[in-house]
C-alpha cells in the first residue's frame, strides 16, 4: 500500500470515527437535557403526577448511566469526565 492509499484510507477511517464518536456525545447532550427537563416538571407536579414523574426520571436516569458508559467505553469522553457527570445526575435525581 502506498503512502496516497494509505492517506485515503485514514481520511475514511478518521470520517467514520467522527460520526459515530458525535453520535455517543450528542446523545449524552440530548438526554441529559431531557433529563433535566423530567426533572422540572416532576418538581412542579402535584402529588399523584410527581410518582409517574419520578419513574420516568429513574428510567431515563438508567438509559443516560447506560450511554455514559458506553461513551467511556469508546473513547468518546473521560472516564473522569463520566464520573463527575454521573455523580451531578445522581445529586439531581436524589433532590427529587
Amino acid at each position: 500500500m502506498n503512502k496516497k492509499q494509505r492517506n485515503r484510507k485514514n481520511v475514511t477511517q478518521n470520517k467514520r470515527n467522527r460520526m459515530i464518536n458525535r453520535r455517543y456525545s450528542s446523545t449524552v447532550q440530548s438526554l441529559s437535557k431531557l433529563f433535566i427537563a423530567k426533572v422540572q416538571t416532576a418538581n412542579h407536579a402535584n402529588a399523584e403526577v410527581k410518582e409517574n414523574a419520578k419513574l420516568e426520571v429513574k428510567n431515563l436516569r438508567n438509559k443516560l448511566f447506560s450511554m455514559i458508559d458506553k461513551s467511556v467505553k469508546k473513547g468518546v469522553i473521560h472516564k473522569n469526565n463520566a464520573a463527575r457527570r454521573k455523580s451531578a445526575i445522581s445529586s439531581i435525581s436524589n433532590q427529587l
